[in-house]
């Protein structure tokens, strides 16, 4: 098989049984530093992509029970979908323990929320009671006094699904996050999962502070998530980074988002996607991505790669692809339709070939010369 340090990232693959997931990226796109409580809006995504120089696959937005409802999610929803990308709900049950959820208190507003998002029809991904290994929300198994344990918190989650199953809405798919480290008595990274049955993508949130705080030092991408992962990776989900930044603080904060992507395709296989928390945060760190020209340079290089080099992770089959030298090598176990797109920035097709019943074997199929921010798709069935 191809040295995986030469196979990183692509776009949708579809291999029937198989399973291939691309390098997709994403954000919290924040906002001016004026913005108190900014928001994906319009404005400031599209500010954040040009940016970057690349558009986004995740779109991130912080939802309140209660105080936002269906109505209001949906403003950014749309845009998300204008972007040709899929907004992912942090869904913050503020003010509920994990107990009040099983009792029901919450059920009013889960069951509008749920009937409007199958109204809506598009996919939307939901992750509600995230880091609960935590103590700073009022769900978490560490908040003190709360009266959360990984089994109410466990009850909680399947209950919040069971509304949505039993209303048949079809178009949510369910993040399950934990934090990278725990916080607080009782806490542990895997305790509160509520079982692969109930979850479509596991997450993990983490932070490099560096030296912002007087507790925190200097942590590279791997050692925040090398012990979450590894616990995740255990399980048959695809898994992908929701909430990540880095401070400038205290280290080269350029190197760790190189050494970072250099890490991903060697030591996380099973990341499918990152979410780059973008954000000014006075009390915290300064989280966003352009903290210095060479943190976003290091960024752009980095996500810049990652959509032009194929990455492929562990599937039934045996087929597996490498680029090199205008070609595409493609190893197949059966014969099989193969189909190679090219994707410009803006979802359009530039280039696309058919091959009918390849057989099994190795294959050197041509591609055209191609601007380096295209994006390659094959399909195999």
């Amino acid at each position: 098989m191809p040295n995986p340090l030469t196979v990183i990232a692509m776009s949708a693959l579809l291999f029937g049984t198989s399973t291939s997931t691309a390098l997709q990226i994403g954000a919290w796109v924040g906002g001016p530093a004026t913005e108190t409580y900014p928001q994906p809006t319009e404005a400031n995504v599209t500010a954040f992509e040009t940016m970057q120089g690349r558009k986004l696959d995740l779109i991130s937005e912080f939802v309140l029970w209660d105080s936002n409802d269906w109505a209001w999610t949906q403003t950014y929803a749309d845009i998300a979908a204008a972007h040709n990308a899929t907004l992912v709900v942090t869904w913050m049950a503020n003010g509920y323990s994990a107990q009040n959820i099983v009792d029901g208190a919450g059920d009013d507003y889960i069951r509008q929320y749920a009937s409007d998002v199958k109204a809506y029809g598009k996919e939307v991904w939901l992750r509600p009671l995230h880091e609960a290994n935590g103590n700073w929300y009022t769900w978490g198994v560490g908040t003190s006094g709360a009266g959360n344990t990984n089994a109410n918190v466990i009850a909680a989650w399947q209950h919040i699904v069971q509304i949505f199953r039993d209303s048949n809405v079809t178009n949510v798919k369910w993040v399950w996050t934990t934090n990278a480290t725990n916080s607080g008595t009782g806490t542990s990274i895997m305790g509160a999962y509520p079982g692969d049955a109930w979850v479509d993508y596991n997450s993990i949130d983490g932070y490099n502070w560096g030296t912002a705080q007087t507790w925190s030092s200097w942590q590279t991408f791997t050692a925040i998530m090398k012990p979450a992962y590894t616990l995740l990776a255990a399980h048959d989900k695809p898994i992908f980074i929701a909430e990540f930044s880095s401070s400038e603080q205290g280290g080269n904060k350029a190197q760790w988002i190189t050494d970072m992507f250099a890490a991903l395709p060697v030591t996380f296989p099973k990341i499918f996607a990152l979410m780059w928390f973008s954000q000014t945060k006075s009390a915290e760190a300064d989280w966003a991505v352009n903290t210095s020209d060479a943190s976003l340079a290091a960024w752009k290089a980095g996500i810049a790669a990652a959509s032009t080099i194929v990455r492929n992770t562990p599937s039934p089959a045996s087929t597996f692809w490498s680029v090199s030298n205008a070609e595409l090598i493609l190893h197949l176990d059966r014969a099989s339709n193969v189909e190679i797109t090219l994707v410009d920035l803006a979802g359009r097709i530039r280039y696309s070939a058919k091959y009918s019943t390849l057989g099994a074997g190795e294959h050197h199929l041509p591609l055209p010369n191609k601007h380096p921010a295209w994006r390659l798709q094959v399909s195999v069935q």
